[in-house]
């Protein structure tokens, strides 16, 4: 089937980066509709008509915001997520690549989440509704790859972070909340205040280098098996801190907030596959990516363009 690239979710954080890259895709957002309502679903994609998609869009927030909302996390990710691969199936659209999110994988003490456990136990009860959402999509990916034989795939990021992210104080990505905090606490000559002990160790990716490999996936001939986009091995969050301090140019003391939430206290995932599916991709150090954050994150609050604190619209990516 030809027709354009489909970006959902085209003005969120990954959207944004895969914009730069295929300008002549075209990219949905919640403006255009809900896609939740599996008719907006099936009327946007029939008049588009595209012959790829990249599905990106969905309810996203951070480690508060989850556990505050479980069971509509859980319920509009799945309704958005239903409607948008039915409607792509009804239409024949052969190609489809959808976003998983680490959120969805089971974790355990003694190794790293790999590809193969994504089904094998409970994920973390702080984010279950939002990653059970994600396991469904995975399922509904992989059955209909096999019944119809089209490639269908999915990706899964560890915690994108970039410009253009969500940079909200309370319910953003910890990269995002860590650096208005810090921009913050510069100003204002307060100490960053870092949520919990600063000890849980999270992965990070760049979102350049996510919507590099997005691009790839969509032309290339993966399985239905998810791919696990990991960079190394994790950073604690005081280290993450740290670094976001002396990107920033702030001197000030770092204060960690026990009484907040920091999710379960170690979150490491290793793939199997990716090395051999995308064996050219190299990927960008967490220093120069948060260089490139916090430059672009400054010129945009400083000059009132969107970098503000604001909670995240609904269609928001990962």
């Amino acid at each position: 089937m030809t027709g354009p690239l489909l970006v959902t979710g085209g003005t969120g954080l990954l959207g944004s980066a895969i914009r730069k890259i295929r300008p002549d895709a075209i990219f949905l957002s919640s403006a255009d509709g809900d896609l939740r309502d599996s008719s907006v679903a099936q009327r946007l994609l029939q008049d588009i008509r595209p012959g790829q998609i990249l599905h990106l869009a969905g309810l996203v927030g951070g480690v508060k915001a989850n556990t505050a909302n479980n069971s509509r996390f859980f319920e509009d990710n799945a309704l958005m997520n239903t409607a948008v691969l039915s409607a792509a199936r009804s239409l024949g659209i052969q190609r489809l690549v959808s976003f998983l999110s680490s959120c969805a994988f089971p974790l355990f003490p003694d190794r790293e989440t790999t590809e193969d456990d994504l089904q094998a136990a409970l994920p973390y009860d702080g984010n279950v509704g939002y990653g059970y959402a994600k396991r469904m999509l995975d399922l509904h990916t992989r059955l209909v790859a096999k019944e119809e034989g089209w490639m269908w795939s999915t990706l899964t990021p560890v915690t994108l972070y970039g410009p253009k992210d969500s940079f909200d104080l309370e319910n953003g990505h910890v990269v995002g909340s860590l650096v208005s905090r810090c921009w913050r606490a510069k100003t204002t000559g307060t100490p960053l205040v870092v949520w919990g002990s600063g000890r849980a160790v999270r992965q990070f990716v760049f979102v350049d280098d996510v919507a590099r490999i997005a691009l790839e996936a969509i032309q290339g001939n993966l399985d239905s098996s998810t791919t696990i986009i990991a960079p190394d091995a994790g950073v604690t969050i005081r280290a993450l801190a740290e670094t976001i301090a002396t990107v920033m140019g702030y001197t000030g003391p770092l204060v960690f907030d026990r009484t907040q939430p920091e999710g379960v206290l170690v979150k490491r995932l290793l793939s199997g596959t990716f090395p051999s599916r995308f064996p050219d991709c190299r990927f960008t150090g967490l220093r120069a990516g948060l260089e490139t954050t916090v430059r672009w994150f400054i010129e945009h609050v400083t000059t009132g363009e969107g970098a503000s604190c604001k909670t995240p619209p609904l269609c928001q990516q990962l």
